[in-house]
């Protein structure tokens, strides 16, 4: 007889399954000679970057991959060694199979290349408009592109973390969240905002990023400081944006500056063609000319923030005109009258989250482009936590496919780009070249890898392709047995600086409950924190340039092994917890990494409306060429699900045109 699950006071569905311990997931060692330093000791970082040179040699292992948790993602965390691998053979050449070396794969009115949100609403599109059939293809062994999760059981509680996108806006904006099935009626949507077995009350985010910043309406954030004044050499503030950060051991001026970022206000006429103006300097030239800001404790506090809520680098490398999407302190959003409000400031809109992140609207997406991928029926329960019908991805006579770990290595037409009647597309799945044949193509991923797949682009697309740059993210999740030192700190969220760690913020999270199960909120019961880390730290205000920071900034994330990230995970949390009763060997249950080499675009000055002239571009890539179009939210300067499902929706219905 089949053991019924029981269920935990506080409504979470408890997993018959024994935990997972720390030994599953670190395999019992810190040892680990790492390539790379996350300081500005590591000259060969630096120096890798301004020669373009790769540190990428030999190929990755599992042990630099990490383990990847149980579940539908569990050999999915991020890019793993095996999608790093191949995607590094594509940009180094070794794609030059040719047609007639790749086995047929077969005929296909539209291929769409690429599974995150622009590549589903593509093919969604397809399903929904379109007539014939699509493969989608992608490198990765699931779907979401970074809207994926992790899963652990610790001491019986199956806890979700997000792998990298996480949070959306209640009310939804997007005309597509009814189309997906997702909940429509607020009042169907519950919250467990306030902890239990806890004495004092504890504001708890329903999101990891809406905390990061200034705003502390819904969290309580500890800002942790080495300060050898202190007797055990740190200091805790709470809230200090709150008192001006009147306890921060840091200058008066810093302070007073931090403060000018909340409180700016622009004084007099907003210049005429203010976009345009702003996107001809960096943020940090803003900053500085008409802020006033000069402290370096005032970038070292801005940059992480900015990096890991979107562009990925720091302030002296991004356009200023992306600062009005900047949810932090940025000092842009507080231009008045005519200038650039956000719609979130304007209306009555929460940001929340789900267990798993937005992981959640993938397989929404999915259900609903193939009902039977995803066990049980269309509700948010079912799809949440219904397992993953492989089988039913790539089922033959179905008018749309997917099909996963398979990595496109060379795209071109049949003929001439102007005359051709189809698009060869090869592609290689476990060691094997692999050729199918489309009437027509989108493009879904991003510029980095396009332009070494494209084997017919022409110039100027070659040319624009070039001006997109990218940074890393590295998230990783840590499953703790509990958080009783927060709860004797009195915060919910930590932050502190990169320059003095590893990391910068970490926090608890509430999302959403869903049919009355949800992550126990309590300080004596399990918990995943969630680190986005970018590497700031190591690249921003060195004088490399953009090109350069990103490089740098990547052979960082790429050259620290599984156990170095664990073993520095597990140091910063000492540092900063370890006063306070936590110990790693003890309360740390497991560790998953999420490497995003290329997680965001970096939108340079000149990104969204050129430079001397010349089309942005964005403008450029959007005409696509032939029968080849392209859809990803990088086009857009600022990475969302909404903006990559409209990318892919019009990629699709311009592809669909010349089938």
């Amino acid at each position: 007889m089949k053991k019924r699950p029981s269920r935990d006071r506080d409504g979470m569905r408890r997993i018959d399954k024994p935990d997972i311990t720390r030994r599953d997931f670190v395999g019992g060692t810190l040892l680990g000679a790492g390539a790379m330093l996350l300081d500005m000791a590591a000259p060969g970082t630096l120096r890798a970057a301004q020669t373009g040179s790769s540190a990428f040699g030999t190929l990755l292992g599992q042990d630099w991959t990490g383990p990847g948790g149980i579940g539908d993602y569990r050999k999915s965390n991020g890019n793993t060694h095996e999608v790093v691998n191949a995607a590094h053979a594509v940009a180094q050449g070794d794609r030059a199979a040719k047609a007639p070396d790749a086995t047929d794969a077969g005929d296909f009115d539209l291929v769409v290349v690429g599974g995150g949100f622009a590549g589903l609403m593509a093919a969604h599109t397809f399903n929904r408009d379109g007539n014939g059939t699509c493969l989608l293809l992608d490198n990765h062994s699931i779907f979401g592109g970074e809207a994926k999760q992790n899963e652990m059981v610790v001491d019986g509680f199956h806890l979700h973390a997000p792998q990298g996108s996480n949070g959306f806006t209640w009310p939804p904006h997007h005309p597509a969240w009814d189309e997906f099935g997702l909940p429509t009626n607020f009042d169907d949507l519950q919250w467990q905002r306030q902890a239990s077995g806890i004495d004092s009350p504890l504001r708890i985010p329903d999101d990891s990023f809406d905390s990061m910043g200034e705003d502390t309406a819904e969290a309580d954030i500890g800002y942790f400081y080495k300060d050898s004044s202190s007797p055990n050499g740190h200091r805790w503030i709470r809230n200090p944006w709150g008192n001006g950060f009147r306890d921060a051991p840091i200058p008066d001026e810093a302070k007073r500056q931090l403060m000018a970022l909340q409180g700016f206000e622009w004084r007099g006429a907003v210049p005429e063609n203010w976009d345009r103006w702003l996107d001809s300097m960096s943020h940090k030239e803003f900053l500085e000319k008409y802020v006033g800001i000069s402290r370096r404790e005032v970038f070292d506090y801005l940059d992480p923030l900015m990096a890991s809520s979107a562009p990925g680098l720091g302030s002296d490398v991004v356009s200023a005109y992306h600062g009005k999407y900047y949810r932090g302190p940025s000092a842009l959003r507080r231009l008045v009258d005519d200038g650039p409000y956000m719609d979130w400031e304007q209306d009555d809109s929460i940001y929340v989250s789900f267990p798993g992140g937005n992981a959640g609207i993938a397989r929404h997406m999915v259900k609903t482009i193939l009902p039977d991928a995803i066990d049980g029926a269309h509700n948010l329960n079912d799809v949440l936590y219904g397992r993953v019908n492989w089988a039913e991805l790539d089922r033959d006579g179905r008018k749309v496919r997917m099909r996963f770990d398979s990595t496109a290595v060379r795209v071109e037409h049949i003929g001439s780009p102007s005359s051709s009647s189809g698009v060869d597309v090869i592609y290689l799945k476990n060691g094997r070249h692999y050729r199918v044949r489309a009437k027509a193509v989108v493009m879904a991923g991003g510029q980095w890898i396009n332009k070494h797949v494209l084997r017919d682009k022409p110039t100027e697309l070659d040319v624009a392709m070039n001006e997109f740059h990218h940074a890393p993210m590295l998230t990783v999740n840590v499953a703790v047995r509990h958080w009783r030192y927060l709860e004797k700190l009195g915060i919910s969220c930590a932050r502190w600086f990169e320059r003095e760690g590893f990391g910068w913020y970490t926090g608890l999270r509430a999302p959403l409950v869903v049919d009355g199960k949800h992550m126990p909120i309590d300080p004596g019961k399990p918990t995943i924190l969630t680190f986005y880390i970018p590497f700031t730290s190591v690249v921003s205000h060195t004088g490399l340039s953009l090109r350069e920071q990103s490089l740098a900034a990547r052979h960082a994330l790429f050259g620290l092994s599984y156990a170095e990230i664990e073993g520095k995970i597990r140091e910063q949390m000492t540092v900063m917890f370890g006063d306070y009763g936590f110990d790693a060997d003890r309360d740390i249950a497991g560790i998953i990494t999420n490497r995003w080499g290329h997680a965001y675009v970096v939108p340079q000055p000149g990104f969204y409306f050129g430079v001397d002239g010349k089309r942005a571009p964005s403008d450029v890539v959007r005409e696509g060429y032939g029968r080849i179009r392209f859809g990803h939210s990088e086009l857009t300067g600022f990475q969302l699900w909404t903006t990559a499902c409209d990318e892919g929706e019009r990629a699709a219905k311009q592809a669909m045109s010349l089938i």
